[in-house]
């Protein structure tokens, strides 16, 4: 038989198994850009990526918006980091804002996503304008830009859905483990093959680039550097799996507090019915406060391979809490015995 599934993402393959278990039939519309029809007993619904009816359309477009969802959330008395959006042509007022703001800075573009032009803990203004002349290369000079405070803390993925479901993530920005005999460059490589041969969880391959280097510069090491045996090496500021960071499920241990934010964030979206969130706390299993956290932004088409073969800790099927929300009469039908094999066969 035909691997209908196999051009598909992780993430679409997974929501399709479990629509598929549930006794709903699934069609292919168009592979490239993941569009599927689910039927079940006459309720048929086109969907791409995971969005579905139940996702408002303008809802989904206002959350993307990086600028936007910070002074929405603000306004709702969710802590978002200090910041102001601006043209990304308009450097005389970005150095403005930095001065301002007084402190280390992130910038980023409004729209994006998986981590692709965000410059982290910028200190000074020459850092601030070469990452905005990066972004102008990239998405040019017409692009809305944010600059915000850098807030140093740890970052979790914290999802959640309007029926109270949730699953967190650690996520770990990419590093590698010195053995006081190999260049990092060589341990890099060792860690991308033990990743993907065979993949086993969500991890991608670390990826090496400009930013790595400078970054690893900034460290005072190069990708030649051999670290001491035992030694943690970061490789860049920012943790999206993506890019090589590693996730670890902490849904077990987290703070109540931190879910009852996760809600709030839905009510400050009215229609939105589940979030993945960028939630930055180094207290996540206590009880958080308008200073113990920040929430960084917003995603409405969130990661599912992430929690479900996450890279340490216990797997978290949040496809069943989004299929739960699109078909409510399958909720009788579904499994709950968590079970990956037939998805290797996609």
């Amino acid at each position: 038989m035909e691997n209908i599934y196999r051009d598909l993402h992780s993430n679409q393959k997974i929501f399709i198994y479990e629509m598929l278990k549930r006794g709903i039939n699934v069609e292919i519309i168009d592979a490239e850009r993941e569009i599927i029809k689910a039927s079940y007993n006459g309720h048929d619904e086109l969907i791409c990526d995971r969005d579905s009816s139940i996702m408002p359309y303008n809802v989904s477009i206002l959350a993307g918006d990086k600028g936007f969802t910070k002074n929405n959330l603000m306004m709702n008395g969710i802590s978002v980091p200090v910041g102001e959006t601006f043209l990304a042509k308009d450097i005389d007022y970005i150095q403005r804002a930095f001065k301002v703001l007084n402190c280390p800075v992130v910038i980023k573009p409004v729209f994006g996503s998986h981590g692709f032009d965000v410059y982290t803990d910028l200190k000074t203004e020459k850092d601030v304008v070469s990452a905005v002349k990066k972004i102008i290369e990239h998405v040019g000079e017409s692009a809305k830009i944010i600059i915000e405070e850098y807030y140093d803390a740890k970052e979790y993925r914290v999802f959640v859905t309007r029926n109270g479901d949730y699953a967190v993530l650690l996520r770990d920005p990419a590093n590698i483990y010195g053995d006081g005999i190999n260049t990092i460059e060589y341990l890099i490589q060792k860690e991308n093959y033990e990743r993907m041969n065979p993949r086993t969880n969500a991890l991608c391959e670390i990826l090496v680039d400009e930013e790595l280097v400078k970054y690893l510069s900034k460290k005072g090491l190069s990708l030649q550097s051999i670290p001491a045996d035992g030694e943690k090496v970061y490789l860049r500021p920012n943790s999206n799996v993506a890019m090589g960071g590693i996730c670890e499920d902490y849904t077990d241990r987290v703070h109540p507090s931190v879910i009852e934010i996760g809600l709030n964030v839905l009510k400050a979206f009215p229609g939105l019915p589940y979030v993945g969130i960028d939630f930055m706390t180094n207290s996540i299993t206590e009880m958080q406060t308008d200073d113990s956290y920040r929430i960084i932004e917003i995603n409405t088409v969130p990661g599912i391979h992430m929690h479900f073969r996450p890279a340490i800790g216990k797997p978290q099927n949040i496809a069943k809490y989004i299929v739960d929300m699109i078909y409510p009469e399958t909720m009788d039908n579904k499994e709950e015995v968590l079970d990956e094999e037939p998805i290797k066969k996609f």
